[in-house]
């Protein structure tokens, strides 16, 4: 019982850390999308997020959100999936799409998608936070359920 119980938990931590298998056209895309945009890292978020200087933005999944959040005066939960659709009543009617805004997900593919294409439509200002939520989380910064 206890070496199925250890097997699970290998398990399940191996499918939450675990690094994607992407395509080499998914590759691509990401390629193209980091040279229309740029990383910022953890500990420059933390400062601008203590400054009030930036808008954060969660393109993780609602099942990722109940794990928690970083922590944000100003914070947008937009799930990838729904970025473009949703992004003028979630987005546009609090904020300027020349306002500050870091993008964020668990470890960053979804967040350097999604910041590519707020540049695409109009945003200025719009960069990606290096490593994800689990990068924020290693180095001891709080998230908030």
């Amino acid at each position: 019982m206890i070496k199925i119980m250890v097997s699970m938990v290998l398990l399940l931590g191996t499918l939450l850390y675990a690094k994607p298998n992407l395509t080499p056209e998914v590759k691509n895309l990401l390629k193209e999308a980091k040279a229309t945009t740029s990383a910022v890292d953890a500990k420059e978020t933390k400062e601008l997020l203590t400054k009030g200087k930036v808008i954060l933005i969660d393109v993780r999944n609602p099942n990722e959100w109940e794990n928690g959040v970083i922590k944000a005066d100003k914070l947008i939960k937009i799930s990838r999936g729904f970025m473009e659709i949703k992004y003028p009543k979630l987005v546009l009617k609090k904020y300027s799409k020349d306002d500050h805004f870091i993008v964020y997900c668990g470890i960053a593919p979804r967040a350097i998608l999604a910041a590519s294409r707020l540049k695409e439509l109009g945003f200025t200002n719009v960069r990606y936070l290096k490593g994800g939520i689990k990068n924020w989380k290693k180095l001891g910064y709080k998230i908030s359920k």
